[in-house]
């Protein structure tokens, strides 16, 4: 129901945002383990809620402010270790490889979607799905005390030691993450960072969630999720070239604009374009059921579209997550702090992206076209940190 969707969301990231800002000071007193463990169960808990949402018109409020907040403390977590176990010289390449493992479990999300819901002709996805989702996220969040190396255990590849400074009083902790915000760094990437989440509205409800059925929704999530795979790779192989880090830097900006005008440029014209509705496309109010099979090929332009629009996704947010590693330079605070502001960041702008679409003043198209104008301008003040 995508009623409910933008409730859980609008909920979600306002408290993502909060929490996200804030993780750096849990992360520097509980260390990440525990971030790891009790975010990880919010997911459970948030696809519980969504299930039982028609017999409680409040859970998808609930369940939203609960991994709103478990996944806040869990993402900070996850970047700032991703950004502190790399090298200067593969920074691009240990960012790509935990987006592929990362972005596996999507691929495998989409495609269980796909097959648990082959013959389903409803809108919404059976009971079977997602009690299966709820089973994998609790056995992978009771997985991370197992599987997870201490931090001050690890070495990078070139010999060097990850080195934590002690922590300070829980309220010292709190303060330095709220003043992360006047770091000059975190200033000219504010709004860059605002709207590396902003488009997933428009991508999951809008030009996916109406314009296929349930079927053709999971193999194009796993489309999605497999194209930020490939690009991810590629471009931390440009992100790590044997170039000054100013080429590399201008080279990817470049690369992100590219990939935002192409994917979000044909996903706009798709809207109206699309052979949906006898040819009057798809948008609020007049949804279309594509089918990958039954509407072949007429289908393969908006599924290719889908996949550029995972690719796009993917060469933003790496470019993102290689610029704050280029600027923290190894230091463990500014890295962790880094990493919160850009979550918190993150989310506050999810979190507008989805209360747009609640509140419904806007149409898909309009929504994408606010995504795509907002996200190419967040790259102008970004420049000058290179």
């Amino acid at each position: 129901d995508p009623t409910v969707a933008a409730i859980a969301n609008t909920c979600l990231y306002a408290t993502f945002a909060v929490s996200g800002y804030l993780a750096g000071a849990a992360f520097n007193l509980l260390g990440p383990i525990p971030l790891f463990l009790v975010g990880g169960l919010t997911y459970a808990v948030y696809a519980a809620c969504i299930y039982f949402s028609p017999y409680w018109g409040l859970l998808p409020v609930v369940g939203g402010v609960i991994l709103g907040i478990g996944a806040g403390i869990f993402w900070a977590a996850q970047s700032s270790l991703m950004m502190l176990y790399a090298t200067p010289n593969s920074r691009g390449s240990f960012i790509a490889c935990f987006w592929i493992i990362f972005n596996l479990g999507g691929v495998a999300g989409g495609l269980l979607q796909f097959g648990l819901n082959y013959h389903n002709e409803g809108k919404g996805a059976n009971a079977v799905s997602y009690f299966t989702f709820i089973a994998i996220m609790i056995l992978g969040a009771l997985a991370a005390p197992c599987l997870l190396a201490q931090p001050s255990s690890v070495v990078r590849e070139d010999g060097t030691k990850v080195v934590f400074k002690c922590a300070e009083a829980p309220a010292e902790e709190i303060r330095a993450a709220l003043l992360s915000i006047g770091d000059p760094f975190v200033q000219r990437n504010l709004l860059f960072f605002l709207a590396s989440n902003w488009f997933y509205t428009y991508n999951f409800s809008g030009f996916n969630g109406h314009q296929f059925n349930m079927r053709t929704r999971g193999l194009n999530s796993a489309l999605f999720w497999g194209a930020q795979m490939l690009a991810a790779w590629l471009f931390g192989k440009l992100l790590d070239a044997r170039l000054p880090p100013v080429t590399r830097a201008r080279r990817g900006m470049g690369l992100v604009v590219y990939f935002l005008v192409a994917s979000l440029g044909l996903a706009i014209w798709n809207n109206s374009r699309s052979t949906c509705n006898h040819g009057h496309g798809w948008d609020k109010g007049m949804p279309c059921r594509l089918d990958y099979l039954h509407d072949f090929p007429e289908v393969g332009v908006p599924m290719v579209i889908n996949v550029l629009l995972g690719a796009s996704d993917a060469v933003y947010q790496n470019f993102a997550l290689w610029l704050m590693s280029m600027a923290a330079a190894g230091d463990a605070r500014k890295t962790v702090a880094y990493a919160a502001a850009y979550k918190g960041v993150q989310s506050l702008g999810a979190g507008c992206a989805w209360l747009l679409d609640l509140v419904g003043f806007i149409s898909y198209r309009q929504q994408g076209i606010i995504t795509l104008a907002l996200a190419v301008v967040a790259c102008l003040p970004v420049v000058p940190t290179f």
